[in-house]
């Protein structure tokens, strides 16, 4: 039997016996049920015999336990509802802070991928920078003539062939002629090539004339003085003599 059908029975029994007692009948107001259960229950004693007493205080004590069971029935899912509101809210707050979380990384990588962009663009602006001062050296540094195509240097190194000679390989063979070289630190050689109009030491080790020609000696059967012609460490010009046929001797500070 539902709640709702025994607390209809149990009032109605509180309504009849409210008719024989006035007191009874005080009590039976369903604004305050239970305590007109518990009045009634009272009245009872008088008015009914013994066994229509106990059934009917029985089933006025199994309604009221039914309502409250009820009672907190509904309050208990009140507190369910409470409690998956707010579990509700805090997943829809975590989910909310997980979208931020995920803008700010978002932001924090573009940011990054932006300053490593800027720090590129700013790499090349300097190595442009550095490319055209190297330009700007070189040009100032040319003599303003060339040599086969080459542009003259008055110390700047040129662009050396593939195997060229340095000072630790000191003979290498380049364009039909053999090629040697000797220092002005060499004895005796301080005195030697004396006729050279600006000389000076290059960059690369070599010794250059005013107009960036590398000094080379040479055999006077084979080169003559004031010719000029194509080394391994670029154009040259014969300022000395004292090599055996077919060699070119270029002149440094090694």
């Amino acid at each position: 039997m539902t709640t709702k059908k025994l607390a209809i029975m149990a009032m109605g029994i509180v309504l009849v016996c409210g008719q024989c007692d006035p007191l009874l009948q005080i009590h039976s107001d369903s604004r305050n049920q239970e305590v007109g259960v518990e009045a009634s229950a009272a009245g009872l004693a008088d008015q009914f015999p013994q066994g229509v007493r106990t059934a009917t205080i029985s089933m006025m004590e199994e309604s009221a336990d039914l309502i409250q069971k009820e009672a907190d029935e509904q309050k208990a899912e009140e507190e369910a509802e409470k409690v998956k509101a707010e579990w509700i809210a805090l997943r829809e707050e975590q989910a909310a802070r997980r979208e931020e979380v995920k803008a700010q990384a978002k932001e924090a990588a573009e940011t990054k991928k932006r300053m490593i962009e800027a720090a590129k663009k700013k790499e090349e602006e300097e190595k442009r920078k550095i490319e055209l001062a190297k330009e700007r050296v070189l040009a100032a540094d040319a003599t303003g003539a060339t040599y086969n195509g080459v542009r003259l240097m008055y110390s700047e190194p040129y662009e050396a062939s593939k195997g060229h000679i340095t000072r630790s390989n000191g003979t290498v063979r380049f364009d039909g002629n053999k090629e040697t070289w000797y220092s002005i630190h060499e004895p005796g050689q301080t005195v030697t090539a004396v006729r050279i109009p600006g000389k000076h030491i290059a960059k690369d080790g070599t010794i250059r004339d005013k107009d960036g020609y590398i000094c080379v000696a040479a055999s006077q059967r084979y080169k003559r003085i004031h010719t000029t012609l194509m080394t391994s460490l670029g154009p040259a010009k014969v300022y000395d003599t004292g090599c055996s046929y077919g060699t070119i001797d270029i002149y440094t500070a090694w």
